[in-house]
């Protein structure tokens, strides 16, 4: 089942910041902001819809309010702010990740060079390679104010992409990627993109996104067909070396207690699995690789 989210960015819609929002969008889960978006606006969402929003500073700084006379700044109130972290929203379950900002095009505030993006991003790095390790993805959602160069941008220097995140794309392989920062007023104009194996949006000034919950694009373990019945793999009493050792080899699907814990057969590595029982049926070792990939399920 879809996880739906409301995405903002650039421009308060008078559709969206209404008094009958939480009637018309109840059904939302979570709230995106791309970008230059008034405070005061992303605080009216949190508080209409009652639900986590997640943001990015644009390139005017629209998200900071200022207070006194000496100018404070306030983050928004019920927000938090995505720029240049990876987090893992606890109710949907969804990772999320978040670059600010646009590339540099004069002296304003959150303008950003390459380099400066991608040294964002390697300090990302440790934390989206250990989701992609204790996960099996890196994250779903990437939320950035500015596109990737050359999927959605324009050829102003204010509107182009960043190359970095081009870049992230390919590496990290998100579902989705939320961006703002290009005004498309002209619905003929395609807000909907495919790079690599992301779906890029352009959610100006605002968009409901279906998201995929991970567990549909992520291969999943195949279902014990008797959650009660786990196959055991004891070795002989008596160990004879003239004697042929048995190499019964659990079904597709079969818990296995060995020595490295109780794994899932699985389909990618069924014939491996047999090629180890055929070597080695006594140590029962059986499909180590996916042990160390994560597919096998350790038990206390």
């Amino acid at each position: 089942m879809p996880i739906h989210a409301l995405a903002v960015s650039d421009e308060i819609d008078p559709r969206i910041h209404s008094a009958t929002l939480r009637q018309r969008m109840g059904h939302v889960a979570l709230i995106f902001g791309c970008g230059d978006l008034p405070a005061t606006y992303l605080e009216f969402l949190a508080d209409a819809l009652d639900r986590p929003v997640y943001y990015v500073l644009g390139n005017h700084q629209e998200e900071l309010t200022r207070g006194g006379e000496r100018g404070k700044r306030f983050l928004p109130l019920g927000g938090i702010d995505l720029g240049g972290r990876v987090v893992r929203d606890p109710t949907s379950g969804l990772i999320l990740a978040g670059l600010p900002g646009s590339p540099r095009y004069g002296s304003g505030p959150e303008q950003y060079s390459e380099l400066e993006v991608l040294w964002m991003i390697a300090r990302m790095a440790p934390r989206l390679w250990w989701n992609r390790w204790r996960h099996g993805r890196a994250l779903d959602v990437l939320v950035s104010h500015a596109p990737a160069r050359d999927v959605g941008d324009r050829d102003d220097p204010a509107h182009r992409g960043f190359k970095a995140i081009r870049r992230f794309l390919r590496w990290f392989r998100p579902a989705y990627h939320l961006h703002g920062h290009v005004h498309l007023y002209d619905r003929s104009q395609p807000h909907i993109l495919r790079f690599d194996r992301t779906q890029v949006i352009n959610v100006f000034p605002f968009r409901v996104v279906e998201i995929e919950p991970f567990a549909a694009t992520t291969p999943a373990l195949a279902p014990d067909p008797d959650p009660t019945v786990t196959a055991t793999l004891d070795p002989p009493a008596v160990l004879d070396p003239q004697a042929p050792q048995p190499t019964t080899v659990p079904p597709l699907g079969a818990r296995v207690r060995t020595g490295w814990g109780a794994l899932t057969v699985s389909q990618h590595h069924e014939e491996q699995v047999r090629a180890d029982f055929d070597r080695a049926p006594v140590t029962g070792r059986s499909c180590t690789t996916c042990w160390r990939r994560s597919t096998a399920a350790r038990t206390t």
